[in-house]
């Protein structure tokens, strides 16, 4: 009985093992020496791309494909300026949904530039400092975390972006549908622009930058605290504002304030420019 039992074990792993093998399920790991103020591309259609910090010179890249039919080159320039990883279908193969399925960790060193491109694949990006970051998707959801000093360009077409803690930053994000979240993001420069995605915004605005949020049709919720420093304006064309944020009167605007439609006025010494737009979407802003 015991020798049947093992027997039967036996037979079993060997069956998993060939089942993984015809799967074509692999991990790989690599190292790549990349220069300080290099940059690092990847491109993958489809599965999850995470991005993080590494402590050292090199770049740490972990990759799991799930079919023999998909390949993930790794390249790196000969003045090692510029890194290429990019997942992609084998030569006269055409693998499923399933199969073309990659999964990217990333660690890259601090300096360095950032930019991935998907289709499906959620992206997301943590703990980066002082780099230049772009990051596309269609369809796969990106997020970015306790982020500072970087130029973090995102857009996106349906996907839902969400940026939080990112500071002293240069931020751009464009959506066409997807909604956009930001928390604790401030700047010189913080813009976001949506056709019919929605637009929120919590904290102060700090840092005496420019913040522009426009949406054609969707909606812009904004809270701020009581410490937020603003030079606030809010218009919606043909739809509604609503301010419960208590703001200054200007004494000298460049136009006339509509009740329900547009607002403008300041807090503390409205050091930072806040300006909201919409055609036909709501408007409101709020004290947290």
């Amino acid at each position: 009985m015991k020798k049947l039992t093992l027997t039967a074990a036996m037979s079993a792993c060997m069956t998993l093992a060939a089942t993984a093998a015809l799967a074509g399920e692999s991990r790989n790991e690599s190292r790549l020496d990349v220069a300080a103020d290099g940059t690092i591309n990847i491109a993958d259609s489809t599965g999850v791309v995470n991005v993080h910090s590494a402590t050292g010179r090199q770049a740490l890249v972990v990759s799991v494909t799930h079919s023999a039919k998909i390949e993930v080159d790794q390249t790196v320039t000969p003045d090692k300026k510029r890194v290429e990883i990019v997942a992609h279908a084998v030569a006269g193969q055409k693998p499923s949904e399933d199969e073309a399925r990659v999964d990217l960790d990333v660690a890259v060193p601090a300096g360095v530039s950032v930019t991935v491109s998907s289709a499906t694949a959620p992206i997301t990006v943590e703990g980066l400092s002082g780099d230049v970051i772009i990051l596309a998707s269609d369809t796969g959801p990106i997020t970015v975390r306790n982020t500072s000093k970087a130029h973090l360009h995102a857009r996106s077409v349906t996907a839902p972006i969400t940026l939080n803690n990112i500071a002293n930053s240069h931020v751009e994000v464009i959506s066409a549908v997807g909604t956009v979240e930001l928390t604790r993001v401030f700047g010189q420069l913080v813009s976001v622009g949506t056709t019919s995605g929605n637009i929120t915004y919590q904290g102060d605005c700090s840092g005496g930058g420019t913040y522009t949020l426009t949406t054609h049709s969707g909606a812009i919720d904004v809270t701020l605290p009581e410490t937020a420093s603003v030079d606030l304006f809010a218009r919606s064309i043909s739809g509604t504002v609503q301010n419960d944020f208590p703001l200054k009167e200007k004494p000298h605007v460049s136009f006339t304030p509509k009740p329900g439609s547009s607002f403008t006025g300041t807090s503390l010494s409205g050091s930072s420019s806040v300006e909201l737009q919409s055609f036909s979407g709501r408007i409101r802003v709020k004290k947290q």
